[in-house]
């Protein structure tokens, strides 16, 4: 049974603690209280003596405090209890949370089994969801489930965001929700039960639905009574169910919505503005009729309109919005323009519409590239071509059908000029210029002199005299001329 810490002596339950005489009033006054003795019953002093008696007292107290409840007078001060299943995971915090607040938080919870399959119907603009409370393949449902969303998807592979659900379901033995949706093309539904740790389940199978559109029996008759249309607001002579026939509505501007993405349309002009407040518009009075596309805070066009010099004219120019060269804090747009048989690029000024900068023109016959005021440019037209520029630069090898060039080598005879004739050339042009030179190191003293005869479109004719009769090399060229 081990060691009984704290129990008191058998004389101290019996006897009650004397009293030190030189404490007691009689110390001082020699007073003695009579001394009374009582006479115990023998088998009283046999039980006080009895050490197995005590001792089956001392278990029978033993055993009644391990019988007894362990938490009947406890409490959790400021505190809270961890649960922690077999595996030493922690499952539930019971007490004072990590917020502040008190109460049981569940934590690391199993993951659900997966919802059984949603049923799903279309009703007016949207669709109506029901889960009956089951979960696949028989699985018994949860404990601790909480919810299980409702996610309506474009297809049937796209998985849900368990962050983003479409709605909720919350009661446990099932429910039916209705989604609305703004189209009536095909979408599905799948469903995700979560428990109170907040951990997901896997979707359920996706079911196919789409959204019923209205029907002429949805809106029957009376519905609609005089008290519920403003005064002024339908003008007409005649009112169908479908359409208002043969009328034109005047004066009045015609709007989706108040603010927000919208289309307006008055007597003026017709504008789509997103969601971001980018609007495109229509301006069909202007001088020049023109659709426009606004930046966003609407400070900034892009537009094309429509010009002429006669009413026949439909020419059109298609323009940027305008922007500030840091260079001379002008403001300029880029244009394209299409006009009487003619088109062009180009970067003008805002007001007034002057071409600065670079241009692209291109005409029936001829096209025109400018760099800009005092740039260079290029200029095609039938049957020629132009470069001006104060510096005109290849980056690789320059080829032109009117030079032609190349290396000839002739053994001469020593002290007698000997020429060799070349022929097979197709060189342009009508007048021709050949200009030889020979590969040597000793010119004008073994090497006379080198020339050229014949010179034509398909060849000429090199001769070299030198004083003795060394091979030598000589390379020539070739220039046709207009």
């Amino acid at each position: 049974m081990g060691e009984l810490v704290g129990l008191v002596p058998h004389h101290q339950l019996h006897d009650p603690p004397r009293r030190r005489r030189d404490r007691h009033p009689a110390a001082r006054t020699g007073w003695r209280p009579p001394i009374r003795h009582r006479r115990l019953n023998p088998k009283e002093n046999l039980v006080r003596n009895d050490i197995g008696a005590r001792l089956a007292r001392l278990e029978k107290l033993v055993q009644t405090m391990l019988r007894s409840p362990k938490l009947v007078n406890a409490s959790l001060e400021d505190g809270a209890l961890d649960v922690y299943d077999e595996n030493g995971s922690l499952r539930a915090v019971i007490g004072r949370q990590p917020d502040g607040t008190s109460g049981v938080t569940a934590v690391n919870g199993p993951r659900p089994p997966v919802p059984s399959p949603p049923q799903v119907e279309p009703v007016l603009g949207g669709v109506r969801i029901t889960w009956n409370g089951g979960f696949a393949s028989g699985e018994p449902a949860p404990l601790d489930l909480v919810r299980v969303q409702v996610h309506v998807r474009k297809s049937a592979d796209e998985e849900p965001d368990v962050q983003w659900p479409t709605t909720t379901i919350e009661a446990a033995s099932g429910a039916s929700v209705t989604v609305a949706v703004n189209h009536y093309g095909p979408v599905w539904a799948r469903l995700v039960a979560v428990n109170s740790s907040g951990t997901p389940s896997a979707p359920s199978a996706a079911v196919e639905a789409a959204a019923r559109r209205a029907a002429t029996d949805d809106l029957g008759n009376g519905v609609v009574q005089r008290e519920n249309v403003a005064a002024g607001a339908i003008t007409a002579d005649l009112l169908h169910a479908d359409a208002i026939n043969g009328k034109i509505i005047t004066g009045a501007t015609v709007q989706t919505a108040a603010d927000g993405p919208r289309v307006v349309l008055n007597n003026a002009r017709l504008r789509a503005i997103g969601t971001n407040g980018s609007a495109i518009g229509m301006e069909p009075n202007d001088t020049y009729p023109y659709i426009y596309w606004s930046s966003v805070d609407g400070t900034n066009q892009a537009f094309i309109n429509v010009s002429g010099s006669s009413t026949a004219d439909a020419n059109i120019g298609i323009n940027s919005g305008t922007f500030t060269d840091p260079d001379d804090n002008g403001t300029y747009r880029w244009r394209t323009f299409f006009g009487h048989d003619f088109y062009a690029a180009e970067r003008i000024t805002a007001k007034g519409s002057k071409p600065v900068g670079g241009r692209l023109y291109l005409g029936k016959s001829s096209a025109h590239v400018q760099s800009g005021l005092g740039g260079g440019s290029i200029s095609l037209t039938k049957g020629a071509a132009s470069v001006s520029a104060a510096s005109i630069r290849a980056a690789g090898v320059l080829r032109a059908d009117n030079v032609s060039m190349g290396m000839a080598t002739i053994t001469p005879v020593a002290n007698k000029p000997t020429s060799i004739t070349l022929t097979g050339g197709n060189i342009k042009g009508t007048n021709f210029r050949a200009f030889v030179t020979p590969n040597t190191s000793v010119p004008g003293k073994t090497v006379v002199g080198v020339g050229v005869t014949g010179v034509s479109s398909s060849g000429l004719t090199i001769w070299v005299h030198r004083t003795n009769s060394t091979q030598t090399q000589v390379h020539w060229m070739i220039i046709g001329e207009d």
